[in-house]
């Protein structure tokens, strides 16, 4: 966002400044455009547009980010915990840990629905809901990751 904002500020800055090329004279003087612009009466000055910051407290993105990076974790673990001899203990997900591509796809979308779930709050006003579920479903994968950290563990050291 600093970098579009930078970015913005810098275009209209340099597209906005005045040009300095030569003119020629019907006399064959050059006048430039400083010395033109010297003896025009000066513009009104016009305030530089503000933009408005992002409506959304710093920690929600951040929820964001841990949410995707939690279930790519899970997802890395359970495989890797299945490759040593570990058995997935959730029922739902003991249908599709068999393929890995869907496993991973199916980590994805939930990851994804639960970020879609809190911004369709965020935008409803439901805004401390919004950081709770993220809150929430981030502490829960939180404790699956330690889980299959200490999973893996054990079975490295069999």
């Amino acid at each position: 966002m600093k970098n579009t904002v930078f970015a913005a500020i810098a275009s209209a800055v340099l597209f906005a400044a005045p040009s300095f090329a030569g003119d020629t004279t019907a006399a064959g003087t050059e006048t430039t455009a400083v010395a033109a612009e010297a003896a025009a009466p000066a513009p009104a000055v016009t305030a530089i547009p503000t933009w408005k910051p992002a409506s959304r407290p710093a920690i929600l993105p951040a929820l964001y980010a841990g949410s995707a990076a939690l279930q790519a974790y899970d997802a890395y673990s359970t495989l890797k915990a299945l490759n040593l001899g570990g058995v997935e203990a959730n029922p739902v997900a003991k249908t599709v840990v068999g393929n890995p591509a869907l496993f991973i796809g199916v980590k994805a979308a939930v990851s994804a629905a639960s970020i879609m779930a809190a911004e369709k709050m965020w935008k409803n006003h439901h805004r401390m809901a919004a950081i709770a579920t993220m809150a929430a479903t981030n502490s829960i994968m939180a404790m699956v990751a330690a889980h299959n950290a200490g999973v893996i563990n054990q079975l490295q050291a069999r």
